[in-house]
């Protein structure tokens, strides 16, 4: 998988012929028009993902297709409380959401910090670093958290990231819900694009 973001991230700077990459039936549930990424903070090649791939990935969805972020609370110390922050701060605003990601990702990979990973991880750090990122304070998280959608969210995700992450690892790109993109078979971005735009 290394490799592969590698090779996508080069993409950003080059010119491809576009063709289509290999795709995955797995057993999770259709989407019409929607593409989905699966991931957690605690994925460093997810977080490559985050700056190099998705941007672009998005940018260049068929109009009238949805993307959709899931969280995978099964990786990390605290990847359950990363995803709640996640859950809750998206019922506000994507900003939120994407600001909350954002720090909770450096928190891991480019600050290290002790307190959010490892045996030194201490419960409620990286969500008090997503809620200061995002804006929001404890009474706000907790009043999101609770709402209809946040819990919606955090239920959706939970029947399906692990099932999907199980596969091929994550960062994982489905299509349609139900079709994996192999990453190891995309050769540049473009390639991406072509592989998305066939499978929908």
């Amino acid at each position: 998988m290394k490799a592969s973001l590698t090779t996508l991230a080069a993409a950003l700077f080059m010119t491809f012929t576009a063709s289509a990459a290999n795709v995955i039936d797995i057993d999770t549930p259709a989407l019409d028009n929607t593409v989905q990424k699966v991931y957690s903070v605690y994925c460093p090649f997810c977080y490559k993902y985050e700056k190099a791939v998705t941007p672009n990935l998005i940018k260049n969805l068929p109009s009238g297709t949805e993307f959709q972020g899931v969280c995978l609370e099964n990786k990390g110390e605290l990847g359950t409380e990363s995803c709640e922050v996640l859950a809750a701060a998206d019922t506000i605003s994507h900003e939120k959401y994407q600001a909350a990601k954002l720090a909770m990702y450096a928190a891991v990979h480019d600050k290290k910090l002790k307190n959010v990973k490892g045996a030194g991880a201490v419960k409620g750090e990286l969500a008090a670093i997503g809620l200061a990122a995002a804006g929001m304070s404890q009474a706000d998280f907790d009043k999101a958290l609770s709402s209809k959608a946040a819990q919606e969210k955090l239920a959706y995700d939970r029947t399906i990231a692990l099932t999907i992450a199980k596969v091929k690892g994550i960062p994982a790109i489905v299509i349609g819900g139900n079709k994996l993109v192999d990453t190891s078979t995309v050769s540049s971005l473009p390639d991406l694009d072509q592989t998305i735009k066939n499978n929908l």
